[in-house]
């Protein structure tokens, strides 16, 4: 099945900073990327991040999950992506990406890995937590109080 293009792609500018690309003739998209801190730099088909000189990783991290969030297919520089198997290199341009988008290199074992450590509880939450004895259900308890009288008028 041949990779599909993304909706939308997020990358560094060396003018603009942070700046998106819609790879479709998509108003909504357009209008999204408003709502999530972009506007259209003049002459161009580009979107820069407004206000660029505060906290430009975060807010660019923020806008990609924000993007996903609303079902958008979203390719980011690795700054700014919180997702590790949909980064993209950091030695394309950002217009080449929008021709050629890259193809995913995760391997199935890498994959696996992946997943057992998203499921593993963490050694420092491991320390913090009570040990639990497996197959011991916790009890539940109502609290004991003493039944209220009935007020007639």
């Amino acid at each position: 099945m041949a990779e599909t293009r993304p909706h939308i792609t997020v990358g560094h500018h060396d003018q603009y900073g942070v700046v998106a690309a819609t790879s479709h003739d998509n108003h909504v998209a357009e209008h999204i990327l408003r709502l999530v801190g972009f506007e259209r730099l003049p002459g161009s088909t580009l979107y820069g991040l407004t206000d660029p000189q505060r906290d430009p990783v975060r807010r660019g991290a923020q806008a990609v999950q924000s993007l996903r969030a609303a079902q958008y297919r979203v390719n980011a520089d690795v700054a700014y992506d919180l997702q590790p198997h949909t980064r993209l290199g950091t030695g394309q341009g950002l217009l080449e990406r929008l021709e050629k988008p890259s193809a995913s290199t995760v391997t199935p074992s890498a994959q696996r890995r992946r997943s057992e450590a998203a499921t593993a509880i963490s050694p420092a939450r491991a320390t913090a937590m009570p040990a639990r004895q497996p197959g011991v259900a916790v009890e539940y308890r109502p609290a004991t109080s003493t039944p209220q009288p009935v007020r007639t008028r």
